[in-house]
């Protein structure tokens, strides 16, 4: 499949492709690889529901073939979900000053992200730490 290709293509033109399809099937025939992809690349841009209904295609199977398609995917590693955070030098200098203790602080986002950081009883530090959760 030509990803730069079929994302360009609508809902309505998908549409035809499964209708030329239809029209000229033996009874019994499976729907072809093809049109699947083509669906299974309409359904980020107008959602499962409305593809499924539209193309006349079985909601349980795209969504079977969508959730396939995403878990054969490679996931990306820790190195490339990574993302900048910049963080005020002034904040950590006030952290690291002779009020912090020689205990570390290490906060982990649901992404996999990590904070390490000698904690301190400023109120600079808890601005830090929000700032890195996004609260």
């Amino acid at each position: 499949m030509n990803a730069a290709t079929d994302s360009k293509r609508t809902l309505e033109e998908v549409s035809r492709h499964v209708e030329q399809w239809r029209s000229g099937k033996k009874r019994g025939e499976r729907i072809p690889q093809r049109i699947w992809e083509e669906a299974l690349v309409l359904v980020g841009t107008y959602g499962i529901s409305r593809v499924s209904r539209t193309l006349r295609l079985s909601y349980t199977e795209l969504e079977n073939r969508r959730r396939r398609m995403a878990a054969a995917q490679p996931r990306p590693g820790p190195a490339e979900a990574s993302a900048f955070v910049e963080i005020d030098t002034a904040l950590l200098e006030q952290a690291a000053g002779a009020e912090a203790t020689a205990a570390w602080l290490e906060l982990e986002r649901p992404d996999g992200l990590r904070l390490r950081i000698r904690p301190s009883h400023r109120g600079e530090l808890l601005a830090l730490v929000e700032r890195f959760l996004g609260v």
